[in-house]
């Protein structure tokens, strides 16, 4: 083998190498930003809007997709159903984002059926009981009913 066959053979390997170590790190800290962002969900407003965050930028990761639906399914239903924020403009936007990450996930085929329904029952409850009552956040019924035809929801 000649010193140039060996040269380039060599920075190929070290070219492989180089794009294997990215890729798992890159894993590494897709995993790292799924966790931070299931740290962060259950907390406060503050706090869950920085889970929100973290788990739309771990969503490009495919693997926690699966795991990150029914996270956000339990926390829509929280500020739906629960939350005494009344109408607290933070909340109600994380609610609004939870939403738009859901219909995300329900057209890319990765909102699990039991969730999506799940998540219309709660959406429905919220309506019987009264959009704009407690508990839960208080909302327009018209979004709530834009929310549900996006999910596919027929009227």
């Amino acid at each position: 083998m000649t010193d140039a066959s060996a040269t380039i053979i060599s920075a190929l390997l070290g070219f492989l190498g180089g794009l294997i170590v990215a890729r798992y790190t890159f894993r590494q800290k897709a995993d790292e930003l799924f966790l931070s962002g299931l740290q962060y969900l259950g907390g406060g407003s503050q706090v869950r809007n920085l889970g929100i965050a973290a788990l739309d930028l771990a969503w490009e990761s495919k693997r926690h997709r699966k795991y990150i639906t029914p996270l956000l399914v339990g926390s829509a239903i929280y500020l739906l159903l629960e939350s005494k924020q009344d109408d607290a403009a933070h909340e109600v936007n994380n609610l609004r984002r939870l939403v738009k990450l859901l219909i995300a996930a329900k057209d890319s085929g990765n909102l699990r059926t039991e969730d999506e329904q799940t998540l219309l029952q709660a959406m429905d409850t919220k309506l019987s009981v009264g959009a704009d009552k407690h508990p839960g956040l208080v909302l327009a019924a018209s979004d709530l009913q834009a929310w549900q035809s996006q999910l596919g929801k027929a009227r």
